[in-house]
């Protein structure tokens, strides 16, 4: 190669390079009717996913009272390979599995099936014993099965189990785990620090609901000065850990809000410590949206802008207006999704892909 083509062709790349640099990062809330499915994008074209939602034929949205049946349902899979290829990606470069619910893990053989995956990210073995009570068919849906099959199907790909402090940085977009295996960070982030409001008046709760979601694997993504928190399904308790009685975390601009927007997490001090801007929630129309959390949400100092996968079904009264919900009290169901662009100067810009309702919040 000549000495100009060379030089051209280094021309071209930095010009791409500096062009992926002023791009946003992608990230795409996927319905999977109250499981957890996430898909980053970085601006070089690194995808990230975080979790698989259900199996096939599990979690599909039943029709209310009195209507007829609609049309099939597309598996959590199916809509999540849908909204990757739409975004341009056909390879996921990292799944991050946060733990063995099914509602978590239940569709990652459907997944693999249908795209590839490069590395696959978790916090080691299943820790949920199933009751000696259980039918087998009610045990072949518990943590210690599906981690059977799922241990099966990572030992085809890469696997990196993860403890809290350990970073992932791929593209522009850097990952550092706060949670993983019943372990949370014990040095602060960037720009933590500080004594945390609401922890002397916050008691501690009992975890229910699986010994798998205390085990669960979260993380502070940052790309550029913005940052987002996911902690999965994470329980009361260890949230406190992670910021009481001082902050390790410190703000997050993006908060998806954990457990499906359930009552055993989203403690008061969590959301004090991490102030979001913008808050996020996967619940599904009868899972997770609990009004309790929306008015922790709605009392907090930060005064996050919250948006909802669904309307919630179960306690209407905590709904945000309907530009805010991606899926109203409607039948059939369309599995929309919310989808943000953020910068690295901190601005974010989401999208309700039901009608297009857009808002953008620039930094403070």
């Amino acid at each position: 190669m000549t000495r100009i083509a060379l030089a051209a062709l280094f021309a071209a790349t930095a010009l791409s390079s500096a062009q992926a640099a002023e791009l946003p990062l992608k990230l795409l809330m996927i319905d999977v009717e109250g499981g957890a499915a996430t898909l980053f994008v970085t601006p070089e074209g690194k995808s990230i996913l975080v979790d698989t939602g259900w199996p096939a034929g599990a979690g599909v949205p039943r029709p209310p009272e009195g209507a007829q049946p609609g049309p099939p349902q597309p598996s959590s899979a199916e809509r999540i390979v849908a909204k990757a290829k739409a975004a341009g990606v056909t390879k996921i470069d990292y799944l991050i599995v946060t733990h063995y619910h099914m509602d978590h893990v239940g569709g990652v053989h459907d997944l693999l099936a249908r795209i590839p995956v490069g590395t696959i990210i978790d916090h080691g073995p299943s820790r949920e014993e199933t009751p000696a009570t259980m039918t087998p068919a009610q045990a072949a849906n518990m943590p210690a099965s599906l981690y059977a099959g799922y241990e099966t199907a990572a030992a085809k790909l890469h696997r990196w189990v993860v403890k809290p402090g350990d970073v992932l940085q791929t593209g522009s977009l850097r990952i550092t785990f706060a949670a993983a295996d019943g372990q949370v960070l014990k040095t602060r982030l960037r720009g933590a620090g500080g004594k945390t409001a609401f922890c002397d008046t916050t008691p501690d709760k009992d975890a229910i609901g699986g010994e798998e979601n205390v085990r669960s694997t979260g993380f502070v993504a940052t790309y550029g000065k913005a940052r987002i928190l996911d902690l999965a399904d994470l329980t009361w308790n260890q949230e406190k850990a992670l910021v009481c009685p001082t902050n390790m975390m410190g703000p997050s601009d993006v908060l998806i809000v954990s457990h499906h927007v359930s009552a055993l997490s989203s403690s008061p001090p969590l959301i004090a410590a991490v102030a979001p801007r913008v808050a996020l929630l996967a619940n599904g129309a009868r899972k997770g949206g609990d009004k309790v959390v929306l008015d922790t949400l709605k009392a907090a100092a930060s005064k996050p802008v919250v948006w909802q996968s669904h309307f919630a079904t179960r306690e209407p009264d905590g709904n945000r207006p309907a530009d805010y919900i991606a899926n109203l009290d409607t039948w059939p169901d369309a599995g929309h999704s919310i989808e943000a662009e953020i910068s690295k100067d901190g601005t974010i810009k989401v999208v309700n892909a039901r009608n297009g309702f857009t808002e953008t919040y620039r930094p403070n």
